[in-house]
């Protein structure tokens, strides 16, 4: 079978579905980012020491824009957040403006003890090309206020 033919199962690869990123691209962006923060949490400033292993026992790695939304491989989309954050990070219970302030428009929504990990401003890799791009913030954002 030669070329596209009308049932959509042709020669010619379908619009729409891209292949992903090798998992070395993902694994090499989740080290870095870790490594540029200083295995610190983004949000809480706790500082652990680098896991041996691929994953980090205390930090995920978040995007401020999935990859599903348009969101970019690239370190300025992610941040490392403490495990017992990440949840409510991810679900736009806790926001980050432009300025990097992060404020947590309704604390009903977290535990008094997640609120009171918080720092008033996020932790930030000293090098600017490292930090979170405004795009990206405000795309996280958006989302938040938008549930």
């Amino acid at each position: 079978m030669s070329g596209a033919d009308n049932s959509g199962f042709g020669d010619f690869p379908q619009r729409g579905f891209a292949a992903g990123a090798p998992m070395e691209v993902y694994e090499g962006l989740y080290r870095l980012v870790l490594t540029v923060y200083g295995h610190r949490c983004a949000l809480s400033g706790a500082r652990f020491e680098p896991a041996p292993g691929l994953l980090h026992p205390h930090l995920d790695v978040v995007a401020l824009q999935p990859r599903e939304h348009g969101g970019p491989l690239a370190i300025s989309n992610y941040l490392p957040v403490v495990n017992v954050l990440s949840t409510d990070f991810v679900a736009g219970s806790i926001l980050i403006e432009d300025d990097y302030r992060i404020i947590v428009p309704n604390t009903d929504l977290l535990s008094p003890e997640n609120v009171a990990m918080l720092r008033n401003s996020l932790h930030l890799p000293v090098e600017k090309i490292f930090q979170p791009a405004q795009t990206h913030l405000a795309y996280h954002r958006r989302f938040g206020r938008g549930r």
